[in-house]
């Protein structure tokens, strides 16, 4: 498989502001983060964007819990700053060890705060990036011994001291066009990135880089290319593979048995073209799971093939052991934009079991027991019919389950309920394609125009919460008033979190979903909400800002763009 490397960019578009704040607030030196550290997820700290390696966004603390969480209040309000427009929207998700939160603003500095004052001073500000393409939508960062490993949307990672806010190295490891909006994920001595923006006509890959130095040490691509397996499901007559698609959205979960990163993928590109790369389009729509330290491909799962419906795969896979048949084994809970949450066997990739979250999925009749794909799936033919088959010149047609609006990429799981957490938009909508672009262009013109190559409208929307168990693949729900797609965080406490598009924060009973405690913020939260503890006391936070719509729609009556941290206790 390919693998590129990149040199060193100039340190000239780094700039670390703040050092005179930095130097007024002297702090003692914090423990270094170490691998046996992130492996063991404390409750007091929330070192990885998941909480976990296993990507379950839970928290062990219960001081909050369902019969005091109304008495929840802002104990600090931080301002963040935030720039204008959809880029502007804050995706990020904080880190906190021993009270210092880091966090990223919309303009793609990363910041560091000192919670512990009780008025969140900021320590230091370091600002990556100055291009348009750079701001906005980064959705994390890692922590790594006595550094934070920070990304940018075109395409560096950095690696600061924690103290000082000074930059260790700068890696840029993509192309123009190409984008690291998920977050980096710290392994023992491995930096693990993916590369975001499928949509905009690239493929996506995978990477991992010495974490002492940025040096890539290995590279996967999610479109293959000539000669690598999985490139012959591309159309043979044309460039199709160049511009495919197959972004990685979110960070991978980490199995530490078994030493292997797993991703959901994005969809091929152009969305809704299908003519243009006809075929089953490897690896998109998959969960595919890596060896972390070679970058091989250990197994994968398409779901479905030749996706025409952008129906992708990006959410988390979520790692947890259930018993199943009266064996344990070791799954991956994944929900998907077809409708349906699926559960595999994360050593294997093999299919157990679909269960559809939506009411009213009309793309398909069914997924295949025995196979886990499509009862409509016909491996010979380039182009597939599901349900509503989408084709050029054929007119708007129905498309319900998927789209925008199956589960947030970030669910939550509570290991003692057995239940996965997460919000979606039970709707219907409508989509017709519009050819992407003339197929003789070069390949520079494709990577530059490749589109979506059609539209979609949604109707009939119907914004949910819901509680899918795991073990008898049960699921309660609940409405709710708004779109939400800041991600849940699930607590011991016997309650769940998550904000919305129009600015509400709110509280949940983990059991009945009834809504327990409320607050509007006065701006729309996208980032997930998380929790920890400082001198013995818990703390919930959340990071404000942003458009109150997704992938370029707009919420009427969304508040305007505007950022704040804010940060909860009783």
């Amino acid at each position: 498989m390919g693998m590129r490397k990149f040199k060193l960019k100039s340190l000239a578009r780094l700039a670390v502001s703040a050092s005179a704040v930095a130097m007024a607030f002297p702090v003692a030196a914090e423990e270094p983060v170490t691998f046996e550290r992130l492996s063991n997820q404390e409750p007091a700290n929330w070192l990885t964007v998941y909480g976990n390696y296993a990507g379950w966004r839970y928290s062990e603390l219960d001081e909050i819990n369902r019969d005091n969480v109304a008495d929840l209040r802002v104990a600090i309000a931080v301002p963040i700053a935030m720039r204008a427009g959809l880029g502007g929207a804050n995706y990020a998700v904080p880190l906190v060890d021993d009270g210092f939160l880091y966090t990223n603003d919309s303009n793609n500095a990363v910041v560091k705060i000192d919670l512990k004052s009780g008025r969140g001073d900021y320590l230091w500000t370091t600002a990556l990036a100055a291009s348009d393409i750079a701001a906005g939508r980064v959705q994390g960062n890692a922590l790594w011994q006595n550094a934070i490993i920070a990304n940018t949307r075109d395409a560096h990672i950095v690696s600061i001291d924690r103290e000082t806010g000074e930059v260790n190295w700068d890696q840029l490891v993509g192309v123009p066009g190409e984008s690291t909006n998920a977050a980096p994920v710290a392994l023992e001595n491995i930096i693990i990135v993916s590369q975001s923006a499928g949509d905009a006509g690239t493929r996506g890959w995978a990477a991992g880089l010495d974490a002492s130095t940025g040096d890539e040490l290995w590279r996967f691509y999610i479109v293959p290319g000539p000669g690598e397996p999985g490139h012959e499901t591309w159309p043979q007559d044309n460039d199709a593979w160049m511009t495919g698609g197959g972004g990685l959205w979110v960070a991978p979960t980490y199995d530490v048995a078994t030493n292997i990163v797993l991703w959901g993928t994005g969809n091929p590109a152009p969305s809704f073209d299908p003519e243009f790369r006809a075929g089953d389009n490897l690896y998109t729509n998959s969960s595919v799971a890596l060896d972390a330290s070679t970058g091989e491909l250990v197994w994968y799962f398409q779901y479905l093939p030749g996706d025409y419906l952008d129906h992708d795969a990006i959410g988390i896979n979520q790692l947890y052991d259930i018993e199943i048949d009266g064996a344990v084994r070791q799954v991956l809970g994944h929900i998907n934009r077809t409708g349906y949450f699926y559960t595999m066997d994360r050593q294997t990739g093999e299919f157990i079991l679909a269960t559809p979250v939506q009411t009213n999925i009309d793309w398909t009749s069914g997924i295949d027991p025995k196979t886990g794909l499509p009862v409509e799936y016909n491996p010979d033919v380039g182009l597939q019919d599901y349900g509503n088959p989408v084709r050029r010149d054929a007119g708007p047609v129905d498309n319900c389950g998927g789209q925008f609006v199956t589960g947030t990429w970030q669910p939550a799981y509570d290991p003692n309920r057995q239940v996965v957490y997460t919000t979606y938009v039970d709707t219907s909508c409508w989509m017709d394609v519009v050819p992407a672009f003339d197929a003789t262009r070069s390949a520079e013109e494709r990577w530059a125009n490749v589109g979506l190559g059609g539209q979609f409208t949604l109707y009939e929307e119907n914004f949910r919460v819901g509680a899918i168990d795991v073990v008898t693949s049960s699921i309660q729900s609940a409405e709710l008033p708004a779109f939400t797609q800041s991600g849940v965080l699930a607590t011991a406490g016997n309650v769940i979190f998550f904000g919305d598009s129009y600015g509400t924060f709110s509280a949940h009973d983990s059991d009945t979903l009834d809504q327990l405690w409320s607050i509007n913020v006065g701006s729309s939260m996208r980032s997930p909400p998380i929790a920890f503890e400082m001198d013995g006391k818990q703390y919930i936070a959340i990071q404000s800002g942003g458009s109150g719509g997704f992938a370029g729609v707009s919420v009427v009556g969304a508040p305007p763009n505007s950022a704040m941290l804010w940060v909860f206790s009783l």
